[in-house]
């Protein structure tokens, strides 16, 4: 996807350029020879069964940061995402805020897998889409109306876009198609951003009036001790 109607900042921000770093580089070690990139994948992928009934649940993180070895094109894409997606978000928010959205989007969407114990508990599912998701979801919440070139050639606005997601991930999910694609975790992503998104706010006003208040208490309490 691209568009000319989306800006871009000179400069890579650090989140995102270390979230992309981060990606590649494990994405190398996947591809070590003699077991170690199958190691590699074993030790951090998702599967609901190791995360959920084992205690596992470092695999709720681990698996964002995995990719296809059979297909440069998963992690190709996620990356060129959370690139184009990614830069202003960061500009928005600033680094906290956007790495704890990215996270919350990724570890909300591997939740998800706890769909596959009823269906399929043997799978594996690992990749960023559902954190790259939840920044895509976002943008189109900051910028509905922004379009984009679908595979360089159809416009198509950003909030279209995402109902589009919407509905293909929800009808593959609930028919098992879809081939190798975790459906249900492009879901998870977008429904966590959602709400996130629509939560959040209110979350951090009320946060940062109790600290307010908290930090008044205590300078009143410093101030009545020193008389």
């Amino acid at each position: 996807m691209y568009s000319n109607n989306i800006s871009y900042t000179p400069k890579m921000p650090p989140c995102v350029k270390g979230l992309i770093i981060a990606n590649v580089a494990v994405f190398i070690l996947q591809l070590l020879p003699g077991g170690i990139g199958q190691l590699v994948t074993g030790l951090g992928a998702m599967n609901p069964v190791w995360a959920f009934g084992r205690l596992q649940l470092w695999r709720l993180v681990t698996y964002m940061f995995l990719h296809s070895p059979d297909m440069i094109f998963h992690i190709l894409f996620n990356m060129l995402s959370l690139w184009w997606f990614g830069v202003e978000l960061e500009d928005i928010w600033g680094r906290r805020k956007f790495l704890i959205f990215y996270f919350v989007c990724g570890v909300g969407s591997g939740l998800f897998t706890l769909f596959y114990l009823f269906v399929n508990p043997h799978v594996i599912v690992i990749g960023a889409s559902g954190a790259v998701l939840g920044l895509l979801t976002a943008y189109a919440f900051y910028y509905p109306q922004r379009q984009v070139l679908l595979f360089g050639i159809f416009p198509m606005r950003m909030r279209t876009l995402v109902i589009g997601y919407v509905a293909i991930s929800l009808f593959f999910s609930l028919t098992g198609g879809g081939g190798n694609t975790s459906h249900i975790v492009h879901f998870g992503g977008i429904v966590v951003a959602y709400i996130y998104l629509k939560v959040a706010p209110a979350v951090w006003t009320e946060w940062n009036k109790r600290v307010y208040m908290w930090r008044s208490r205590r300078q009143i309490d410093r101030m009545t001790k020193g008389r």
